[in-house]
């Protein structure tokens, strides 16, 4: 069963909102290949087989990196990849690793249902962050990335 596309309430920005309130209209996931280019404002900075990287639009508070690698192909959910989109998952995320020097950082993939996950777009994708180092106990706050509710 194909889950809503959008989920507004998992915006986090009013121009994330607006964007996908344009989407929406036509009926358009922002993910897609036909939609990812018009309506994002980052750079696609790699495109593979199955896979594009980008870095997100509206990073979370506190990331020093904060990067999407979307499947190209609209995909809901972990059982629709196959094994050649995972291994080339995996070099993109290496290549990620490698050109920004990136010391340590979060990976989480969103697949099904968002009303589970907090994703904003039912459109398989996988997000890597990167926060800061803690500097202070007292004045440091933790990176949150929501991936669901609470039961």
């Amino acid at each position: 069963m194909k889950n809503k596309l959008l989920n507004f309430r998992h915006t986090r920005e009013v121009a994330q909102k607006v964007k996908m309130k344009e989407l929406a209209k036509i009926g358009a996931c922002p993910f897609c290949p036909k939609y990812l280019k018009p309506y994002h404002d980052n750079p696609i900075e790699k495109t593979g087989q199955y896979w594009v990287v980008t870095k997100n639009d509206y990073p979370y508070p506190g990331t020093n990196h904060h990067y999407l690698i979307i499947h190209r192909k609209h995909i809901e959910h972990l059982k629709e990849i196959s094994k050649p989109a995972l291994a080339e998952l995996a070099d993109h995320l290496k290549w990620l690793s490698k050109k920004y020097k990136l010391p340590a950082g979060g990976l989480t993939i969103r697949f099904g249902n968002s009303d589970y996950t907090g994703a904003s777009v039912a459109h398989l994708h996988a997000h890597l962050l990167v926060g800061g180092i803690i500097k202070s106990k007292n004045k440091t706050k933790i990176l949150n990335f929501p991936i669901g509710y609470q039961k």
